[in-house]
Formats: structure tokens, sequence, C-alpha cells
């Protein structure tokens, strides 16, 4: 049987990782996505003067990683926690303001998800729809399946998946509960579809779950309070640098630097800012990072990973 931690797939664009991770100031960087451990251990391996605190939700995912970074001994420190619970939690305290010389989000799910059969990701098997990223969580993928109304499923098709006849599939989901198995949802899917649609590449469920997941574990709402926090919580020169493989979220994630790194402000001129659209920080990425051809060949879960980075900076007083 395979060993949990082989299970779980070498992280996307690591070489572009760490080569900005050698511009990081020295410190302790926060890592909100731990998985695997597969980032963090080669940053530390690259940076004997970085600490970590990192972060996981998935009980096997600390699993993984606690035995995989066990060498570093004191220089790690796991938390068991959701990006959005800690960094509303830290933001508050005032010692942990400019704490981090970088905050590294390497978003959406490990391979090690979609992977084992159990936890629902996949309708590769037939297997109890789940999709809990953090097994403890009350909302599951049946929930949002058999109690959300049609006007709430169109809404989660559309909003995480950007689903083609997102209306006819919420209703043919509606009319086929209870629905229970990954598999049955798929093939409700499949048969809402016109046949003329399912021409293509992916499997018409693909973008379904894919809404469903990013529903069940709020993961909009995830990367929302960490951009949010982010500027509290770095220090002058830390970068913040965020891995996204879903539209919506990269979106999010270009939209708020693009005001972080553009002065924006509305406020008249020679009076302090408080509108709060000052410039504070510059742009790393002109363009985002994405994955060469070979990375994708030899491991095609990253081919739509987009890597975006930027730096806090120190505005000098009364600059806008």
């Amino acid at each position: 049987m395979m060993s949990l931690s082989n299970r779980y797939h070498r992280p996307a664009l690591l070489e572009e990782v760490l080569q900005l991770f050698h511009d990081v100031p020295s410190g302790r960087y926060l890592d909100v996505t731990l998985g695997g451990g597969g980032h963090t251990e080669a940053i530390l391996d690259l940076r004997a003067d970085l600490d970590v605190v990192a972060l996981d939700r998935d009980e096997d995912a600390i699993e993984v990683s606690s035995k995989r970074l066990e060498r570093f001994q004191e220089r790690v420190c796991i938390v068991r926690s959701d990006m959005k619970s800690y960094v509303q939690a830290i933001s508050v305290q005032e010692e942990a303001a400019g704490s981090f010389s970088a905050i590294l989000a390497d978003l959406g799910v490990s391979s090690h998800h979609f992977d084992e059969a159990a936890r629902g990701f996949s309708f590769s098997g037939h297997t109890p729809l789940d999709m809990r990223m953090d097994k403890t969580d009350e909302l599951s993928a049946i929930d949002v399946v058999n109690k959300y109304s049609q006007t709430q499923l169109i809404e989660v098709l559309k909003r995480g998946g950007d689903v083609q006849y997102a209306g006819r599939i919420a209703r043919e989901v509606v009319e086929h509960r209870p629905i229970f198995f990954t598999d049955q949802l798929a093939q409700i899917v499949s048969d809402a579809i016109p046949k003329r649609a399912l021409k293509g590449r992916l499997h018409p469920a693909t973008t379904v779950f894919q809404a469903i997941r990013i529903e069940v574990n709020g993961e909009f709402e995830q990367l929302d309070a960490l951009l949010t926090c982010s500027r509290s919580l770095l220090a002058t020169s830390g970068m913040l640098i965020v891995i996204s493989y879903h539209s919506g979220e990269d979106r999010m994630v270009k939209e708020f630097m693009r005001d972080a790194t553009t002065d924006r402000c509305s406020c008249p001129p020679k009076l302090p800012c408080v509108c709060g659209k000052t410039k504070w920080a510059i742009s790393i990425t002109r363009n985002p990072l994405v994955p060469s051809a070979q990375e994708i060949k030899d491991n095609p879960r990253a081919r739509s990973a987009k890597l975006r980075a930027m730096r806090k900076v120190e505005l000098q007083e009364g600059s806008r």
C-alpha cells in the first residue's frame, strides 16, 4: 500500500518560489497552506535564516508534514487551522504586526485529496460526497447537494465554477434528490447537459465538483481574509506570494495586488489619506508566473497554476 507521504504531489512552481525566497528578509515567514510540506521543506533547506509558522486544516496533511519537517526541529511551528481563522485572530494582536518576512499561499487542494477516494473530491469512483478539507467541519458536499435550494445551487455553480448550463444542472440535482455518491452526481450532471455540449477533454462534472468544493470549504472567503490581513502581518520588505488554480481566485489576487501597488488615493492633496487606497507595496510579478511545459508534463495538476507576488514597502511620511 502506498504511504500517505507518497500520495502528496510535489509542489507547483517550486523553482519559482525558491527564486523569490532568495530575496525574502531573514526572520519568520507564514505558510498558510502547508499540505505535504514540499514548499516549506525546500525553503528551509535554502535559507537557514528563516523559520516558519505553517498552517493546515487537514489532519492528514499535519501528520505527513510533521514527519517530513521533523529534522528542522524548532525552526518549524505547525498549527492546525484554516488560514482565515488564524490570520484574523493574530492580526488584532499588537505584537503580530509586521511579524512575517513573507506569506506563502498555495491555494486549491492537494493531489492527496483527489487520490484519497473516501474524501469525496473526485467523481472517478463510487464514494460518499464529502469534499471537506477539515473532516470536523459541519458542512459537506452532501449538505450542499441535498439541502441548498435550486437558486442557491445555481449561485454556487456560477460563482465557483463558471458552470455552463448551471440552471439545468441545478434543476436536475433537485429533482434527483437524495444524492449521496460522487458517481451518482457525476451522472446527473452528464445527463443534464445537451449531448452536443459533451465534446471536450474535461468531464462535464469537473467544474461542478470544483464549485461545490469551493462552497464547502469557503475558499473564496478564506483567500479574502488572507489578503485583507496581509498588510498588517507583513514586515517592511516582506513578500506576499500566492499560487492560485482557479480564475476567480486569481482575479481576487490580481485586483488586490493592483490596488496595493497603485496609488489610487482619492483624498484631498496635502491631507492625510483616509480612503485606504494608498500604495503600500510594489509588484514583483508584472505578469503571473506559470509552469513550464516540462513541469506540466511531470505534474499535469500544476497546469492551471498562476503565481503572483508583491513586496511591502515603507511609505515616506506624507506620501500617497
